[in-house]
C-alpha cells in the first residue's frame, strides 16, 4: 500500500512540473524532427526553373562531399571530421577570402553575383576547402529557397536556405581540378520564395546575407600568402572586408627625389592587383604583422633594408634585383623586395616593372576592367553600337516569381556629352504567359535612376520581339554604367494567395539572350570640372603626355599614402600608369594638369581660390569636425534684403519661376540663357575630406585636390573612399566625405569649360550644340526667335525683289 502511494505521489509531482513549463513558442522555421538532424545533400538540390543548368555530377574518383553544417545538431559530426580554423583568426595565412566587398546580400526572388578570383599555381594545386557562412530573412521559406555556389562553372554547393534564427556555417571539400592557376570565376546565386505573401512588395523582404569574414578558401598547411614569381602578385587577394592593401616600406622615405618613382610603383602595383578596393600605406619600418589581402613591398639599398630584412639577397649589392623574402614576424607571408646598390639602379628596376603593366596612352580601350567584382569586363562604347545581351553576360532564362531582376553594365568615355538629349534603346526579346494580368510592367533603371517604364496593358500572354524601350541618356556617366531590367508580374493566383501559392514553380516570364542594347551616336567633348570622368576613366590625367604635377603639403607617410591611393584608383580606371612630377611648391603649376594632396592649412590661398573653396576654411575647419564662426562676419545691405525678402526684383522673379513650374514644369535651373557661375564652397562641420576639381588659371590644365583638416583624417578618408562603392559616388565639381555612415555629398557643376578631344567635324559640332541648347533653353528660344525674324526679313526682301508687295 505504501509503495502504491509513493508511485502515485511521484506521478502527481511529475504532472505538476509539466504543467508549470511554459508552452513552446511558435516557430516559423522548418519542421525539426526529434531524431538526429539530417540535411539534403548539396549535390542534389531541389530543381528550380531559374537554374536550368544541370546539377554537377561528381565522378566516382572524386566524389563531391556533402556540406557539413556547424549548427548545434551537427557540431559533434563536424568535430569528428577536420575542424576548420576559427572564424575569428583573421591573420591565418592559409586563407583566401572570397567576397570583394564588405557586404554581400542576395536579395529578391532570384539574384546572381559573379566575380573572378586569381590563384597562384601552388594554390590551385593544393587541396582546398570552401568555408561559407550566411544568414537569411525570416520571411524566406526554406523548403522553397536554394543557395547555389559554383567555381569555374562547377557546382560546389547547393542546399536550401534555412538560417533565419542564426548564421549557418558550412565547410565543403573542393574536388580536385576545380581550381586553376590564374582567374577563377566564382558565382553565388539565390532563389527565394516568401513564406506567406504573394505580392510584389513582399519580394523586398527576401534576402540572404553572405558573411565576408567567414566565407573563404582554406588551403590547409599551404600558405596562401607565399609568392615565388612576380606574376603571383595578382593573387594578393582580399581581407575579410573585401579590401586590399599594399604596404610600401621605404627606410629613406624622406628623399623627395625618390617620390616620383614610388608613385609610379604604386600605380604599377595597383594595375597588377586589379582589385576593386585597393589602398596604399607608406612606412619607414614594418608596422605589425601582415593580414590576408595585404602585400608588403620593401624598397631600398641593402644597407637600408638589412636592419629590417636580415636575409636580403646578396646579389642586390651588385645589381638591382626583385626578389621575395619572408615578411618579418609573419610566417607564411612573402614580401616583395626591390633592392640595388644605389637609388638610380632601384629606379631603373621599378621603371622596368612598371612598363610591363602600363597600357598605351594612345591605344583605344575596348573594355573596362570589372571582372574582379562583376565576373565579366564591361564593353566600352564610343559611338553607335548594337550589343546582344548574351555578350553582356545576360543569357536566356525563365522566371516563375513576382519580381524579376537582371543587371548588366556598359561603359562610355570621358568626353561623353549627352546629358540633355538623345536616347539609348533596349530591343527586348521576352515573353509572358496568359497568367500575367494587365497592370504588370517592365521597368529599366540606369545607375539607380528610373529611366523607362513599359506597362503591360493586355492579357492573354504575349511574345515580345525586339520591343523598343527608350532610355534617356540623362542618367549615363563616364565610366561604368549599371543597367537593371525589372519585371513586376501580377496574376490572379497571387491576388488570391491560397495556401501553397508561393510554391508555384510554373514559368510566367522569360527573358532571351537575343535581346539587344543599342547606344546611339553622342556628342564627344570633355567638360572641366568633371570628377565623374576622373573617377570613371582617369580623365584628364590618363591622356596627359606630360608629367602631372603632384603637389604634396608635406612629404610624410600619411600624405604619400593618400596620394598613392588616389593615383592607384586613377590607374585602375584608365588602365595606365600616369607620369607624375612631385613638387612642394605651387608657383610653377599653372598651365598644367596637377594634383594637390594635403591638409587645408598647407594649401596656398591662390590654389583654394582657384578651386572655389572658401580661404577662411584653412583656419576654422578643425579636425574634430567643429568649425569656429568667423569673429567678424561680413554683412551687406544686399544680404539683408535677400534674407528679409524685401528685394523687389527677387520677389518678381520668384513669382515668375513658380508660375513656370506650376504650368509648364520648368524649373529655375532650366530657365537660363547660360550656366551660372559656381559659388565659393565652405566645407561643412561634418566633412572629413573633400575632393575638388577646377580649371587652372590659364584654362589649359585641370587641377584636382584631395583636402582634409589634418594628415590623419586625410589618410583615413582616402582609405575609406578607395572602396568601389564610394569611388563611384565621385562626381560634380566637389565631393564631400563625412564618414562611413553618411552618403557622400556632391556639389554639382554649374559653369564648365569645353575641352576638345576629337577632330572638329560638323556632325559632332551639331550634337554638341544640340546638347548645350537643350541645357540652356532660354538661349535656344532666343535663337529660335532670332531665326524666325531673319527668315521673315529674308522672305520680305525676296518678295520685294520679285516685285510683289
Amino acid at each position: 500500500m505504501r509503495r502504491t502511494f509513493l508511485i502515485a505521489f511521484s506521478l502527481l509531482l511529475a504532472g505538476a512540473a509539466l504543467a508549470q513549463q511554459p508552452p513552446a513558442p511558435f516557430d516559423m522555421g522548418p519542421e525539426r524532427s526529434t531524431g538526429p538532424a539530417t540535411r539534403p545533400s548539396p549535390a542534389a538540390p531541389r530543381p528550380t526553373p531559374t537554374t536550368p543548368a544541370a546539377p554537377f555530377q561528381p565522378t566516382p574518383a572524386a566524389p563531391l562531399p556533402a556540406a557539413r553544417t556547424t549548427a548545434p545538431t551537427a557540431k559533434a559530426a563536424l568535430a569528428a571530421q577536420a575542424a576548420p580554423a576559427s572564424a575569428g583568426d583573421q591573420s591565418d595565412p592559409s586563407r583566401r577570402y572570397l567576397v570583394p566587398s564588405d557586404t554581400l546580400r542576395l536579395a529578391g526572388e532570384t539574384e546572381r553575383r559573379a566575380w573572378s578570383l586569381y590563384l597562384t599555381a601552388e594554390q590551385a594545386a593544393a587541396p582546398a576547402k570552401l568555408h561559407l557562412a550566411y544568414q537569411n530573412s525570416i520571411f524566406v521559406a526554406p523548403e522553397l529557397s536554394n543557395l547555389v555556389i559554383s567555381i569555374n562553372d562547377v557546382q560546389i554547393y547547393a542546399d536550401r536556405i534555412a538560417a533565419a534564427d542564426q548564421a549557418s556555417e558550412h565547410v565543403i571539400n573542393l574536388p580536385p581540378g576545380v581550381l586553376k592557376a590564374g582567374n577563377n570565376i566564382v558565382r553565388f546565386g539565390a532563389d527565394q520564395r516568401h513564406r506567406t505573401d504573394c505580392t510584389v512588395e513582399s519580394t523586398y523582404e527576401l534576402w540572404t546575407d553572405i558573411d565576408p569574414q567567414k566565407t573563404f578558401l582554406s588551403f590547409g598547411s599551404s600558405p596562401a600568402g607565399r609568392f615565388t614569381r612576380l606574376d603571383d602578385l595578382r593573387a594578393v587577394g582580399l581581407d575579410g572586408r573585401g579590401k586590399t592593401r599594399f604596404r610600401l616600406i621605404v627606410p629613406s622615405l624622406d628623399q623627395l627625389a625618390a617620390t616620383d618613382v614610388l608613385m609610379r610603383l604604386a600605380q604599377g602595383l595597383a594595375l597588377v592587383g586589379g582589385m576593386p578596393n585597393q589602398s596604399f600605406s607608406f612606412q619607414k619600418t614594418p608596422d605589425g604583422p601582415l593580414q590576408p589581402g595585404e602585400l608588403a613591398v620593401f624598397v631600398g639599398t641593402p644597407e637600408e633594408l638589412r636592419p629590417l630584412l636580415p636575409n636580403v639577397t646578396p646579389a642586390a649589392a651588385n645589381a638591382a634585383v626583385a626578389s621575395f623574402a619572408d615578411y618579418p614576424g609573419s610566417s607564411g607571408y612573402s614580401a616583395l623586395v626591390l633592392s640595388g646598390p644605389s637609388w638610380p639602379s632601384i629606379q631603373g628596376l621599378i621603371e622596368s616593372f612598371v612598363s610591363s603593366t602600363d597600357g598605351a596612352a594612345t591605344q583605344r580601350r575596348e573594355t573596362l576592367s570589372t571582372m574582379s567584382w562583376n565576373g565579366i569586363d564591361t564593353p566600352f562604347l564610343f559611338a553607335n553600337t548594337l550589343l546582344d545581351f548574351s555578350s553582356l553576360g545576360v543569357g536566356s532564362e525563365e522566371f516563375s516569381g513576382r519580381l524579376y531582376r537582371k543587371q548588366f553594365t556598359i561603359g562610355v568615355p570621358a568626353d561623353f556629352y549627352a546629358n540633355a538629349y538623345g536616347e539609348a534603346r533596349i530591343l527586348l526579346d521576352a515573353a509572358y504567359t496568359a497568367d500575367v494580368l494587365p497592370g504588370s510592367h517592365i521597368d529599366v533603371f540606369v545607375n539607380g535612376n528610373i529611366a523607362s517604364t513599359i506597362p503591360i496593358t493586355s492579357g492573354g500572354g504575349a511574345v515580345l520581339r525586339h520591343l523598343p524601350i527608350k532610355l534617356t541618356l540623362r542618367h549615363f556617366k563616364p565610366g561604368v554604367n549599371s543597367i537593371v531590367i525589372e519585371a513586376a508580374l501580377l496574376t490572379s493566383a497571387d491576388k488570391a494567395c491560397a495556401p501553397g501559392a508561393t510554391a508555384e514553380d510554373r514559368p510566367r516570364f522569360a527573358l532571351f539572350g537575343s535581346s539587344q542594347f543599342q547606344m546611339p551616336d553622342f556628342a564627344r567633348i570633355a567638360q572641366v570640372p568633371n570628377l565623374g570622368a576622373t573617377a570613371g576613366t582617369g580623365f584628364p590625367y590618363a591622356s596627359s603626355s606630360d608629367p602631372v604635377s603632384l603637389f604634396l603639403g608635406r612629404v610624410d607617410e600619411k600624405t604619400l599614402s593618400a596620394a598613392a591611393t588616389f593615383l592607384g584608383k586613377i590607374a585602375i580606371a584608365s588602365h595606365r600608369v600616369v607620369p607624375v612630377s612631385v613638387t612642394i611648391s605651387a608657383a610653377r603649376i599653372a598651365g598644367r594638369n596637377a594634383l594637390f594632396v594635403g591638409s587645408i592649412s598647407e594649401f596656398p590661398a591662390n590654389v583654394l581660390a582657384q578651386l572655389k573653396i572658401d580661404p577662411e576654411s584653412s583656419s576654422n575647419w578643425s579636425p574634430d569636425g567643429s568649425t569656429q564662426p568667423s569673429p567678424h562676419p561680413s554683412l551687406s545691405l544686399q544680404d539683408w534684403q535677400t534674407r528679409s525678402g524685401n528685394n523687389f526684383l527677387a520677389r518678381q522673379f520668384s513669382s515668375l519661376a513658380d508660375w513656370a513650374k506650376r504650368n509648364f514644369d520648368l524649373s529655375i535651373a532650366m530657365l537660363r540663357f547660360a550656366p551660372a557661375t559656381d559659388e565659393t564652397y565652405k566645407p561643412p562641420k561634418s566633412a572629413q575630406m573633400i575632393i575638388a576639381q577646377e580649371s587652372d588659371p590659364t584654362e589649359l590644365g585641370t587641377w584636382t585636390a584631395i583636402i582634409s583638416p589634418d594628415g590623419n583624417t586625410l589618410q583615413q578618408g582616402m582609405d575609406a573612399f578607395s572602396s568601389r562603392q564610394s569611388w563611384e559616388n565621385l562626381k560634380g565639381r566637389i565631393t564631400v566625405y563625412s564618414g562611413a555612415e553618411a552618403e557622400p555629398e556632391t556639389v554639382p557643376v554649374s559653369w564648365f569649360r569645353f575641352m576638345p578631344t576629337q577632330t572638329i567635324s560638323f556632325f559632332n559640332a551639331r550634337l554638341i550644340a544640340a546638347n548645350w541648347l537643350s541645357d540652356n533653353i532660354m538661349s535656344y528660344g532666343l535663337l529660335l526667335a532670332a531665326g524666325a525674324v531673319l527668315l521673315g526679313l529674308a522672305t520680305g526682301g525676296l518678295l520685294a525683289r520679285l516685285g510683289r508687295d
